[in-house]
């Protein structure tokens, strides 16, 4: 029973603030996306300017 209740809290816990052991890639944003194909010169300026644009909502 005791040991129910610590496995209980520590599943909990690590529901809460994640285990530190486990590293998730970091998603890259839209912008950011948009961003290292203009650099890589899959986009040009214009296409550049364009979809950053309609990113932000302008």
């Amino acid at each position: 029973m005791f040991i129910g209740l610590i496995l209980l809290i520590l599943v909990a816990y690590l529901l809460i603030n994640g285990d530190p052991r486990v590293s998730l890639p970091q998603k890259s944003s839209a912008e950011e996306k948009l961003k290292e194909r203009y650099i890589n010169g899959e986009i040009d300026e214009e296409t550049y300017v364009r979809m950053k644009s309609v990113i932000h909502g302008k």
